[in-house]
């Protein structure tokens, strides 16, 4: 076999082990992208789910704010306000301010309810069951609010009024913050709760970092390995023309 030949032979079995050797690099990739996606998707749900317990913690602090401003109390129009008494409209006002502080907390539940499915499907129960003492802590909230409400209302009988006032005071009073420098029974125990779930969620968004470290030293290390067979590709095509010449 003369040099040309075995240069030709030599360029075709080159090729062939490139080929195979870019298969495998290939499935290799695909492996690694896939674990990326996976990733990423853990990462962007669990920043969802930290931000939407985060705004429910909000919500909640907004609710106990003993503070309530005046333009957070509507008054009813002149004609309705005609026919009202001065408790009457009192009542009108608490009770549509604390029905706007609540629909800020259902909008924020309502948000986080697809994610917590998403959760389920993904992590299965563990992350449920951590937000069930948020949920209980809020549910509890809301019916010492609703009772309040009935406390105050005045177009209830004195009966139905005493009765439930008897019913809030078997209750442990959580209406109010105290906005002091500790935080009181209610404020403690979801901040435990919220803390649990930062405890589970956060190590998801760490790990996505590291993942994201390892992919870009991958892909430069691939990007590296791909070069170098271009180049050498390169040169093997170019094997023909070069001239040949025996020692003499």
């Amino acid at each position: 076999m003369d040099l040309p030949e075995f240069l030709t032979v030599m360029k075709d079995i080159i090729f062939i082990g490139v080929g195979i050797t870019g298969a495998v690099v290939a499935v290799k990739g695909l492996g690694t992208w896939q674990r990326q996606l996976k990733g990423q998707s853990e990462y962007d749900l669990s920043r969802r789910l930290l931000v939407a317990l985060f705004k429910i913690r909000d919500a909640i602090n907004g609710v106990r704010n003993p503070m309530m401003l005046g333009h957070e109390i509507p008054i009813p129009s002149k004609d309705e306000a005609k026919k009202m008494s001065h408790d009457q409209i009192s009542f009108f006002g608490t009770s549509k301010a604390y029905q706007s502080r609540w629909d800020k907390v259902q909008k924020e539940r309502t948000n986080l309810y697809a994610d917590l499915l998403e959760a389920e499907a993904l992590w299965g129960l563990d992350l449920k069951n951590l937000f069930r003492t948020i949920y209980e802590l809020e549910h509890e909230l809301f019916t010492y609010i609703r009772l309040y409400l009935r406390v105050i209302n005045p177009d209830d009988s004195e009966r139905s009024r005493q009765a439930y006032e008897k019913i809030l005071g078997n209750k442990r009073d959580i209406m109010y913050d105290d906005l002091g420098d500790e935080d009181d029974d209610y404020k403690k125990e979801f901040r435990e709760g919220v803390e649990k779930i930062e405890e589970y969620l956060k190590p998801k968004l760490s790990s996505k970092t590291n993942r994201k470290i390892i992919s870009i030293l991958h892909h430069k290390k691939k990007g590296t390995i791909w070069a170098c067979f271009q180049s050498f590709l390169e040169a093997v095509r170019n094997l023909p023309n070069l001239p040949c010449r025996l020692p003499s």
